[in-house]
């Protein structure tokens, strides 16, 4: 049984068994231990929600359900290894007691703030080189940008302008605006 219940429920994260229930996997996020500097790392634990007497549904996992409660009547309690135990208490509900995790398979880490000084030289992994902070703020150091000059521009091609008009109108004396073609 649980080679065909365990790889459902660690995969679907949901696995319903017909008159018995649904066992859920229920994601927990880090948490952060500031006082010994340590984060455990995320997690999942098992959840258990027994089914409604009324309930009557069939799906692949019938047949299991119908062994499984055959084994809880005979016996009381039905181990899954890995998963947990489901146990049947003398009013005939069926209650689920998860399995813990390993510990080792999923440790704390050690989380230590690091405190530097301000203009101190320590080394930083980018990408995978190893480099100092005083190397990579040189290489984001902008350049200091060029003033905006574009009001310059336009006055040197507004001098030029008007030089080609001096010009244009100093060789065509007396032409000017009025007098053409009569």
């Amino acid at each position: 049984m649980h080679e065909i219940i365990a790889p459902t429920l660690f995969q679907n994260k949901r696995c319903r068994l017909p008159g018995i229930g649904t066992l859920i996997m229920i994601a927990h996020s880090a948490k952060i231990n500031f006082t010994d500097s340590l984060i455990a790392s995320p997690n999942e634990t098992i959840d258990f929600v027994p089914a409604d007497s009324d309930e009557n549904g069939f799906n692949e996992f019938s047949a299991i359900s119908e062994l499984l409660q055959k084994k809880l009547e005979e016996n009381g309690s039905f181990l899954l290894n890995g998963i947990g135990t489901f146990i049947r208490d003398t009013t005939g509900v069926i209650n689920f007691d998860a399995a813990l995790v390993d510990p080792v398979f999923i440790p704390s880490v050690e989380a230590k703030r690091a405190i530097r000084k301000e203009h101190a030289t320590h080394d930083i992994l980018v990408g995978d080189q190893q480099t100092t902070n005083v190397q990579m703020t040189e290489y984001f150091r902008e350049k200091a940008p060029l003033k905006d000059l574009w009001w310059l521009w336009a006055i040197v091609l507004g001098l030029i302008g008007m030089s080609v008009l001096i010009f244009y109108f100093y060789q065509h004396r007396g032409g000017g605006f009025g007098n053409v073609g009569y």
